[in-house]
C-alpha cells in the first residue's frame, strides 16, 4: 500500500493499544494514520468526510456494532479488525459483521502484529463499487418471502400469517417475522402476550454480535410444532431499535433455523431521511427494505375495492424501484361482488393488466365472519374456518409458493429450532 493511502484508527481500552499505535505510526510500517478517532461518532464523521481509505478498529472499541461497520462499508471504505490473540469469540463476531480482515495481536510481539495489519490494510483498499459476496450455498439456508402492500390496511398481515400457517401445515418449518415498524399486529392477531421479546430484542443482539440460531430460537414464540413467530415492536416509537444492519443479520440467522421465513413488512417505501437530517439517520423503513432486498419472493397485497386497487397500482411502481426484477406475486383481498359486480375477479385482473401490466393475480374472497371469529379467538383462519373460500384461496397461494421454492412436503424439512 502506498504511503498516501490514509487510515483511520479506533482501538479499545486494551493494554497494548498505545504500543500498537506507536508501531503503526512508525514510517517502516507503511501505514499512514490520518486520524486516531476518539469514538465511533468521530470515526463515522471522519469516514463520511473521506479522510480514510481503510479503518482499523479494535473489537473491544466502545459502541462498535454491526450498524457502524455497515455504514462504513457502504462508503466503500475497507475495515480491518484487531483482536487479542486467543479471543476467538471477538474474531468470529468481527467476521460476521463483514470486516475485510481480522488480525490477532500477540501483546508479547507487536512487531508481527504491525506487519500483519499493514498487509491487511493493503488488501482492504478497494474501489467504492466493490460489493461483499455472499458465497453461502442456497441449499444450506432457508428461503425468504416478504409480504408488502401499500397504505390502507389491504391485508398484509392476514396474507403473511396465512402463508406461514399453511406452509407449516404442509410440513415446512416456518418462522413469521413481524417487521412492520409502523403498526405491528401479528402478535395481536394471534393473541400472544407481550413479554417484551421480539424483533427489538433480536436486533439488539444482532448489533452486539450475540444473535445466533439458539438466541433467536429463545426469542421466538411457538404457535405449534413447526410454526414460530417473532413478534413485532410493542410500541411504534421504538422503531429506531430496528437498524438495517441488525435486520440483515436477523434475516440471515432466521434462514438457518427454518426452511421458510415469512416477513410481514410495513407499507412505506420512502427512503428520504437524508433530506430531513444533517447527518446519516436511522431509517424507519430499514426493516422493510432489508426484507424486500433479501426476499426470494415478494408478495404485493392490495384491497379489492377501487381505492385499494389504485393504491396497489401506484405502489407497484415504487416497489419496482426498490427491488427491480424480483419474483413478484399479487394478492388482492376482500374481493366481493357487492363492490365490483358478479365478475369481480375478472374485473380486477383486467384492471391490473391494463394499468400495471400484471397478468396473474390471486383474488381472495371476502369472508368477514371467518376473519372476525379468528381474530376474536387469536387463531388462524385454517383453525377457525378450514372450508372458508378465503382460506382455500390462500392455501393455494401457499402451496404454489412452497412448490416453486422446492419446499414441497416430500423434501426433508428441518425442525424449527427453539432455544
Amino acid at each position: 500500500m502506498a504511503m498516501s493511502d490514509p487510515v483511520l484508527v479506533l482501538l479499545g481500552p486494551t493494554p497494548w493499544e498505545g504500543s500498537l499505535i506507536a508501531g503503526l505510526a512508525h514510517p517502516s510500517s507503511r501505514v499512514t494514520i490520518a486520524r486516531r478517532c476518539l469514538d465511533t461518532a468521530d470515526l463515522l464523521a471522519a469516514t463520511s468526510a473521506g479522510l480514510g481509505r481503510v479503518v482499523i478498529v479494535g473489537a473491544d472499541a466502545a459502541r462498535l456494532d454491526a450498524d457502524v461497520l455497515q455504514r462504513i462499508r457502504i462508503l466503500g471504505v475497507g475495515v480491518v479488525a484487531v483482536v487479542t490473540a486467543g479471543d476467538h469469540d471477538s474474531a468470529r463476531r468481527m467476521e460476521r459483521w463483514g470486516v475485510d480482515s481480522v488480525v490477532h495481536v500477540e501483546p508479547s510481539d507487536l512487531g508481527i502484529a504491525v506487519r500483519a495489519i499493514a498487509l491487511a490494510v493493503d488488501r482492504a483498499v478497494r474501489p467504492e463499487a466493490d460489493l461483499e459476496i455472499d458465497d453461502s450455498s442456497p441449499e444450506e439456508r432457508g428461503r425468504l418471502v416478504a409480504v408488502w402492500g401499500p397504505a390502507g390496511a389491504p391485508g398484509r398481515t392476514s396474507v403473511a400469517l396465512a402463508i406461514a400457517d399453511e406452509a407449516s401445515r404442509a410440513g415446512v418449518s416456518t418462522l413469521l417475522i413481524d417487521a412492520d415498524t409502523w403498526a405491528a399486529s401479528v402478535g395481536i392477531v394471534l393473541g400472544l402476550v407481550d413479554d417484551g421479546a421480539g424483533i427489538a430484542s433480536a436486533c439488539r443482539r444482532a448489533l452486539g454480535g450475540a444473535l445466533d440460531p439458539a438466541a433467536l430460537g429463545e426469542l421466538t414464540r411457538q404457535v405449534r410444532h413447526g410454526f414460530l413467530v417473532l413478534p413485532g415492536l410493542p410500541r411504534a416509537g421504538r422503531w429506531t431499535e430496528v437498524r438495517a444492519a441488525a435486520m440483515v443479520e436477523l434475516l440471515d440467522v432466521a434462514r438457518q433455523i427454518v426452511d421458510l421465513v415469512v416477513v410481514d413488512c410495513g407499507f412505506s417505501l420512502e427512503s428520504d431521511e437524508e433530506l430531513v437530517f444533517d447527518t446519516e439517520a436511522p431509517r424507519r423503513n430499514a426493516a422493510t427494505f432489508a426484507s424486500l432486498e433479501a426476499a426470494d419472493v415478494v408478495f404485493a397485497v392490495g384491497a379489492g375495492d377501487p381505492v385499494g386497487l389504485v393504491r396497489l397500482v401506484s405502489g407497484l411502481s415504487e416497489l419496482a424501484d426498490v427491488v427491480p426484477g424480483c419474483d413478484r406475486r399479487l394478492v388482492v383481498t376482500r374481493v366481493r361482488e357487492a363492490m365490483l359486480g358478479k365478475r369481480a375477479e375478472a374485473a380486477i385482473a383486467d384492471s391490473l393488466l391494463r394499468h400495471a401490466g400484471v397478468d396473474a393475480v390471486c383474488c381472495v374472497p371476502d369472508d368477514r365472519g371467518a376473519y372476525d371469529a379468528a381474530l376474536r379467538q387469536g387463531a388462524t383462519l385454517a383453525e377457525i374456518a378450514p372450508s372458508s373460500r378465503a382460506r382455500q384461496a390462500l392455501r393455494s397461494v401457499a402451496h404454489e409458493l412452497i412448490r416453486d421454492l422446492g419446499l414441497s412436503p416430500a423434501r426433508p424439512a428441518r425442525a424449527a429450532k427453539v432455544g
